[in-house]
């Protein structure tokens, strides 16, 4: 692995991701791999997983992808999005459904751990949401990076403490953030790319359609007060 792109929490949002994939055919990448959730919130949930399969592109199931195929109840869910959530499984193909329902808990790599929410119990989706959970993780995983999405925030945290920078003897949990609904007051999708030759690192914004992805919401018969609530504009 030298460059590679990670994407996480496309959520249906298909304005984002089209945004997103835009900008990653301008690069020259070795891979780019998804941490799951590609369907909820949106109102573009079959439209964003044809996109994955076209494109082949390494992903791992989220919580909503298991929930819309069958894999973890409704209950763990909140309207308007569990209204949401039967609304795609309605409306999505067999061959869809069964893209979801195959979709791996965790994928690795001799340097790489990618996983939904977190790599010890990932089938509870508990959130990495500090420092002092990252660097838990660290411990107990043996690779040297660890891919998380879940949180909808971009960030990175390293397994020693005080260091700064993304440097080549120590471990890291990289949370790439959303690029479907973004919960850091930024409501630009968000990506990251990883230079591991040169050990480099960044986190990336890209504009798009925000009122495309309200109106499809409109047309599957939410308020405009509810579409702003299940996309956080």
């Amino acid at each position: 692995m030298a460059k590679l792109a990670v994407i996480s929490d496309v959520h249906g949002n298909l304005p984002a991701l089209e945004a997103v994939l835009e900008d990653l055919d301008k690069l020259t990448l070795d891979q780019c791999i998804c941490l799951g959730d590609i369907v909820g919130y949106g109102p573009f949930s079959s439209e964003c997983i044809d996109l994955f399969i076209e494109r082949r592109i390494p992903t791992v199931l989220g919580n909503h992808d298991a929930g819309v195929c069958g894999r973890l109840s409704l209950n763990h869910f909140r309207d308007p999005n569990r209204k949401l959530i039967g609304i795609i499984k309605r409306s999505l193909g067999f061959s869809q459904m069964e893209w979801l329902r195959n979709l791996p808990l965790i994928i690795k790599d001799e340097n790489w751990l990618a996983v939904h929410a977190e790599p010890i119990r990932p089938e509870r989706w508990m959130y990495v949401d500090s420092a002092i959970k990252a660097r838990k993780i660290l411990t107990e995983i043996d690779q040297q990076l660890c891919f998380v999405g879940h949180t909808h925030i971009p960030g990175m945290v390293s397994g020693q403490i005080g260091v700064l920078g993304f440097k080549s003897e120590y471990k890291y949990l990289i949370n790439p953030g959303s690029v479907g609904q973004s919960r850091d007051d930024d409501f630009r999708a968000s990506y990251c790319l990883l230079d591991t030759d040169n050990w480099e690192i960044s986190f990336k914004r890209v504009s798009y359609n925000t009122e495309k992805v309200l109106t499809g919401l409109n047309k599957l018969g939410f308020s405009r007060s509810d579409s702003h609530r299940l996309l956080r504009y």
